[in-house]
């Protein structure tokens, strides 16, 4: 994903951050901007060239909103429609 701007820059923050960027921006090749399990000193002007891949249609919360999901609904989301995005 590019830097996400709206999620504390490359300094780490919220899932459903990460998902509304992908559905209003878009998503990189890991080549282009791989992930880093630490980016302090990191720019979001280094990955400024990284080209679009892919992009997200539309994201939702399992549940229908924050805090209102249980292991169950994610176990459906996922046997139904793949990955989720998620946090502890």
């Amino acid at each position: 994903m590019t830097c996400n701007y709206m999620n504390e820059g490359c300094d780490g923050g919220w899932p459903h951050f990460n998902v509304f960027l992908a559905e209003n921006g878009y998503m990189v090749s890991e080549e282009c901007a791989p992930y880093k399990q630490k980016t302090k000193g990191d720019h979001c002007s280094y990955y400024g060239s990284c080209k679009p891949v892919a992009k997200v249609q539309r994201s939702y919360f399992v549940g229908g909103g924050w805090g209102n999901t249980s292991e169950k609904k994610m176990m459906k989301e996922i046997l139904r429609n793949g990955p989720i995005n998620g946090d502890f």
